[in-house]
């Protein structure tokens, strides 16, 4: 299994990069296995939603984590999914510091053997929105190139 993080801090677009990224796999042809959100839609705007998916594109299975502010709620989701849906690449979000209770920590000690640098992507906060959008869209496809090269 390989693991992607998509880090930043609070407020930089970490779920509205991974959101995305679940619209482009769906744009490339993914299907969705699973989708769960904290709302009652997943897009890209100015109401976002932490949610959690998990997508099947060729014979690649992928789980994407937006919900990873909480190092003990983002440890419950990762163990669950993987355990129920043995997937090829786990996609999470996680703030961007790393300190003792912060979920990169946890993915550090817990996840140690799985994290590479090339599979860390950082978001940051632009005040223009359009600039904003372009800057998580080029985030996507370098995450995409990852996932078609794992």
């Amino acid at each position: 299994m390989e693991l992607i993080i998509i880090r930043g801090r609070q407020d930089d677009g970490k779920t509205t990069t991974a959101t995305f990224l679940h619209n482009q796999l769906l744009e490339h042809g993914a299907k969705v296995k699973l989708l769960h959100t904290n709302g009652n839609y997943l897009s890209v705007g100015n109401w976002m939603v932490d949610f959690q998916s998990v997508l099947d594109i060729g014979k690649k299975r992928i789980v994407i984590i937006s919900e990873g502010d909480d190092d003990d709620r983002l440890a419950e989701l990762m163990e669950s999914l993987i355990y129920d849906y043995r997937p090829d690449i786990v996609v999470v979000c996680a703030r961007a510091y790393d300190r003792v209770g912060s979920s990169y920590r946890m993915l550090t000690e817990k996840y140690k053997d799985l994290i590479k640098s090339e599979n860390e992507f950082w978001t940051e906060f632009a005040d223009d929105y359009s600039q904003m959008i372009e800057v998580k869209r080029q985030i996507v496809e370098l995450i995409i190139n990852r996932i078609y090269n794992i």
